[in-house]
């Protein structure tokens, strides 16, 4: 029983991280619009990059500096990143096929964003209680192995033991004896982490399944402080993990819910709790939901972005306008010189804010998805349930396509598509494929995404429509050391700069869609009032050399106007 409870809060742990990978989360800083009442205000902002992150920028600072012009430049022919969704007609209606991300967790930053864009009426919700969310597989070595769900069973581990997944899973029980680590380790790679204070099997069985699911990254190459970071502070401050979060709940006021933050965190949490107030019925659902999207795929979020921003008449976007160079210009009144386009043109700007990527910070992965629908007439049968993930020990015969996994679209989304039938996505590639100097075409994409289904889920039918589509370095690598790197980054962008120019975006606030757009509203939240005349380049948070602390885990979310009540008196 007790090895039960450890494996379920290392499952519990490892789900966090694909919460929050890099910001936890709920420190979104979003809040109702406050419009600068100074004159002083900074007369033209640039914003570098057309993504996700440079689209919120641009609508939190048109409305934080209504009197300010905004200009968006974007290399591509299209702005939105990569998030894109495809409508196909197949036989009696239309499937979307998603190409990049699908889904989003409840985060505040984003559920503001998607009630300020009007867009509750077209959410459509996973809830807890459905098998997507309860179900989610590991590939391994042969077959698929389901994970513990919420209350685990006796059966459920009994499985998993069978399975050989599991080897390596008494070392939970060890590791609050596990001497803590040297005071001189600044950082470790996760696999090390894992390796050292339970057993290498887990690292390479479970945990590398769950980082190929996120980062689709090496987790003997990804930084252990920056992506295991609850484990990592929880060591330092109590000498052990796992051992550490029981004693911090011993310690705390409320047994079970305490978690390990950083101070910037904690403080934002709450600011963000002082400043918001999402409708009620949206947020209910949302605390009830494990994933949601949109009627009409993911892309519906960027759209209504995008619209959004060209209402304001402050903002203008101008397509196909790379970014050559950015230099500050002038002494007393500095200034940052912009130069983009194909045929340069350079332009001064009185505030920048970059999403653009920095080569010396992080390397990237390309992840190649193939999405594949079969009719309801097809011989196809899959499991319920959210899809499968395959860890770095699948031995090769297994997985000769360097496939990450395969998401069930058709069980993890409801609401999107006219038809029934089966839906699936193959994911493909990440660190596999690092230093290759070419990709599969998307002949031989489809062709691989077939052996894969046809090996694992014993689909051997063609599909009536698929997708194929390479997202050349798409995702940022967290590789150890990042946080120094990331730190001696900002100290030189604000020497340069003098806080002229903001960085924010994957490679600084974490891959996901919910860190970039929380990223956004910090940053412009920041520039408030005379913030813009601050000396920082939006990374306060990494240049912040202070301890983590315990908090209650609801406090770092959104809470209900009418709980917020019964907190005030009680902290």
């Amino acid at each position: 029983m007790r090895l039960k409870r450890h494996v379920f809060l290392l499952e519990s742990s490892l789900r966090h991280v694909a919460l929050r990978p890099l910001l936890p989360a709920l420190s979104s800083r979003c809040s109702r619009y406050r419009y600068s009442s100074s004159t002083s205000y900074p007369e033209r902002i640039a914003v570098l990059g057309g993504g996700v992150a440079g689209l919120s920028s641009a609508y939190f600072v048109s409305r934080e500096f209504p009197n300010s012009k905004v200009t968006v430049f974007e290399a591509g022919k299209e702005i939105g990143g990569w998030i894109k969704s495809k409508r196909v007609e197949v036989e009696g209606g239309h499937v979307v096929f998603e190409l990049g991300p699908r889904t989003l967790r409840s985060a505040t930053a984003t559920a503001h964003l998607v009630q300020e864009l009007d867009l509750i009426k077209d959410v459509t919700y996973t809830f807890k209680d459905a098998p997507a969310a309860k179900n989610r597989y590991i590939y391994y070595p042969d077959r698929l192995n389901r994970l513990p769900a919420e209350r685990p069973s006796l059966s459920d581990f009994i499985s998993l033991a069978r399975s050989g997944i599991l080897s390596g899973a008494l070392g939970i029980v060890k590791e609050p004896l596990i001497p803590q680590r040297a005071y001189a380790l600044s950082d470790e790679t996760v696999g090390s982490f894992i390796e050292r204070r339970i057993d290498k099997r887990i690292a390479n069985n479970v945990v590398s399944a769950v980082f190929h699911g996120i980062y689709a990254g090496d987790i003997w190459q990804l930084s252990a402080k920056t992506l295991f970071s609850q484990l990592w502070h929880l060591e330092a401050k109590y000498g052990s993990a796992l051992g550490g979060f029981f004693k911090m709940q011993n310690e705390g006021q409320y047994p079970m819910e305490m978690m390990m933050a950083h101070p910037y965190d904690i403080e934002m949490g709450r600011a963000m709790n002082e400043e918001i107030e999402l409708d009620d019925e949206f947020a209910k659902n949302l605390a009830r939901a494990s994933t949601y999207t949109f009627k009409n795929g993911l892309q519906q979020l960027v759209e209504a972005l995008k619209s959004a921003v060209e209402k304001t008449g402050n903002v203008e976007v101008r397509t196909e306008s790379p970014v050559q160079t950015t230099k500050p210009v002038g002494d007393g009144d500095l200034r940052i010189a912009v130069t983009t386009g194909t045929t340069p043109s350079t332009e001064n700007f009185d505030l920048v804010i970059s999403t653009l990527r920095s080569p010396s910070l992080t390397p990237y992965v390309t992840v190649m998805t193939i999405n594949l629908y079969y009719p309801p007439s097809s011989p196809v049968s899959i499991p319920e349930g959210f899809g499968y993930l395959i860890p770095q020990s699948v031995p090769f015969e297994q997985n000769p396509e360097r496939a990450l996994g395969v998401i069930f679209d058709s069980s993890a989304i409801s609401g999107q598509d006219s038809v029934d039938g089966t839906k699936l996505t193959v994911m493909m590639g990440g660190h596999w494929w690092d230093g290759w100097e070419a990709y599969p075409t998307e002949e031989e994409g489809l062709d691989m995404a077939k052996a894969v289904v046809k090996r694992h889920l014993g689909i051997a039918v063609e599909p009536t429509a698929h997708h194929v589509n390479l997202s050349k370095d798409c995702i940022p690598q967290y590789t150890l050391g990042y946080e120094d790197r990331l730190c001696a980054f900002a100290v030189g962008i604000e020497n340069e700069f003098k806080g002229r120019l903001r960085v924010v975006g994957n490679q600084f606030n974490g891959v996901g869609v919910n860190d970039c757009i929380a990223g956004a509203w910090n940053l412009v939240r920041g520039l408030r009032g005379q913030g813009w005349k601050e000396r920082n380049c939006g990374l306060e948070r990494v240049r912040r050399e202070v301890g983590w602390q315990a908090v209650r885990a609801r406090e770092l979310g959104y809470v209900r106007k009418i709980e917020r009540k019964k907190w005030k008196g009680g902290r």
